[in-house]
């Protein structure tokens, strides 16, 4: 074997054996996240600080209409990766994955069966290797903040222990991502935790037990604080009374004029087979994209139009008022 090969082997040899430090972290458009599950928020903006990616907030079970068209949005201008943090029994619903994949998304879910092991699984998925990592009691949402404006400072993930021991998960984390330091915040997390951090070689600073947190972070300078927007609130109760006015004079005659559909909409009716089909057949059916169908079936869905029935990993649609040609 000449130089050229030893060196090659040699080479390839020392990566096996390195192995994650040398791989590079996946990397995403947009991380999803359940609104009110603040711990899962809060691990999350770690990592989207670090590789400024945008969060965006729904409900566990459904995702609004206002947040499709935000991901289509993000889509058109050329987001394919979407990152979802959270379980789907107690975070975020297939349906929600469902419907990102049916914009055109792929989608990777990162989640565990506690939030311990899910922020354990964050780290060691995003960060691969990290010398340093935030250690909170998942319990005390209090420790929420601060923690999160350190990390995202120090560009470190935050893991999770209880107050009197160290989740196995956690201890796995520690291991996988090379951790030398973590920062202990907040309190109720006690010194045995403490210790067995440095009986694994691991140095501890501890921020503090007792935290106000007023005096600490600004909320709104943060970004943390869910505002409801009140404009757009009173705009959909003024758009539902107009489209409840018109669905009342309409309500004797249930079909609706072929006029007020746009050409590509009338394109996707007349491809629905008996007045129903698949919703993955649609974009061969009408030569239009997937995330076009997807818009043109979100439109057609919110006009009363049609209605759409999960099938598997997909919808069926089907028309739920006739169409009458007044022309």
């Amino acid at each position: 074997m000449n130089r050229l090969g030893v060196i090659i082997v040699l080479s390839l040899f020392f990566l096996s054996i390195l192995g994650p430090s040398f791989t590079e972290a996946a990397t995403y458009d947009v991380i999803v996240v359940r609104g009110d599950i603040l711990i899962d928020y809060t691990v999350a903006q770690a990592y989207s600080q670090k590789e400024k990616i945008p969060i965006l907030i729904t409900d566990p079970k459904t995702l609004s209409g206002s947040s499709k068209k935000e991901l289509m949005g993000f889509y058109d201008e050329g987001a394919r990766n979407v990152l979802i943090i959270g379980g789907t029994t107690d975070a975020i619903s297939e349906n929600i994955e469902l419907d990102i994949s049916n914009i055109g998304f792929e989608v990777t879910r990162i989640w565990d069966w506690d939030r311990a092991g899910t922020a354990a699984r964050v780290a060691i998925d995003l960060w691969k290797s990290s010398r340093e990592s935030v250690i909170i009691n998942g319990n005390i949402e209090e420790s929420y903040l601060i923690a999160s404006k350190f990390a995202m400072k120090r560009g470190i993930p935050i893991l999770i222990t209880n107050e009197n021991s160290l989740p196995a998960s956690t201890e796995d984390a520690l291991e996988k991502i090379n951790a030398r330091k973590v920062y202990v915040v907040g309190p109720m997390i006690s010194e045995n935790v403490v210790a067995s951090f440095a009986s694994k070689g691991i140095s501890v600073e501890r921020l503090g037990k007792d935290i106000n947190i007023s005096e600490v972070i600004d909320l709104e300078e943060e970004g943390l604080n869910l505002k409801i927007d009140i404009i757009s609130m009173f705009a959909g109760l003024i758009v539902g009374a107009m489209s409840l006015f018109l669905i009342l004079r309409l309500k004797k005659d249930n079909s609706v004029p072929v006029f007020v559909l746009t050409e590509d909409e009338r394109k996707l009716v007349q491809a629905l087979k008996n007045g129903e089909d698949r919703q993955e057949k649609l974009p061969e059916a009408t030569n239009f994209s997937r995330p076009k169908v997807t818009r043109l079936v979100m439109d057609l869905e919110s006009k009363g139009i049609i209605f759409r029935e999960k099938k598997g990993k997909t919808y069926k649609i089907k028309l739920d008022k006739p169409i009458k040609d007044t022309r």
